[in-house]
């Protein structure tokens, strides 16, 4: 009989421990950066083109700080510059030097969160280099080094919100009169045959 109440005690306690630990920690929502527009066609004569980095930031993972890097995964683009969006945000220079960084302006202990509707975070431009697809993906490779993740309020050092990042393209297509000669030569070369 002994025996028997020290198990019930033990399956009590165990399962007591773990609602304490379950309510300690309340669920993590993630914060959501993508691109707008997420998929882009430019004609290579308009020489530039322009994607604005957007998150959706949750209540619970409201934030003071955050850093990123674009990646291009292709030749047609390049990217020409970034700016930050102020006053929303103040301009950082992270440890990569890229750019897109931004800090919660004063006063201090302020933080930003934006669910349900995204925020802007930053306008990148690029060049239209070649015509193509570039695919255009976002990361924060290095949260611990605090230039980079989004950090969370209050700001336990290295505490960084969980972050899905939704990748983006640009293709380059030529101009409208390079298209028409193109075609226009394909058509002569097909009748030329027959």
């Amino acid at each position: 009989m002994l025996q028997r109440r020290k198990g019930v005690i033990g399956v009590v306690a165990t399962a007591l421990v773990a609602m304490i630990l379950l309510a300690a920690s309340p669920a993590k929502a993630t914060v959501v950066v993508s691109l707008s527009p997420a998929n882009q066609s430019v004609d290579i004569s308009d020489g530039t083109a322009t994607v604005d980095i957007i998150a959706v930031i949750p209540q619970s993972d409201a934030i003071v700080s955050w850093g990123l890097d674009i990646n291009l995964l292709g030749t047609s683009v390049s990217v020409s510059g970034s700016a930050v969006n102020e006053p929303t945000w103040t301009a950082a220079t992270g440890v990569d030097g890229d750019g897109l960084a931004g800090l919660v302006p004063a006063p201090p202990g302020t933080a930003i969160w934006s669910d349900p509707v995204a925020i802007l975070l930053a306008t990148v431009t690029f060049s239209l280099d070649s015509l193509g697809v570039t695919d255009l993906t976002l990361s924060d490779d290095n949260p611990a080094d605090l230039s980079e993740g989004f950090a969370l309020d209050p700001p336990p050092i290295g505490a960084f919100a969980d972050v899905t990042y939704v990748p983006g393209s640009i293709t380059v297509t030529p101009e409208p009169a390079s298209l028409a000669l193109l075609l226009l030569g394909g058509v002569a070369c097909v009748s030329r045959r027959r």
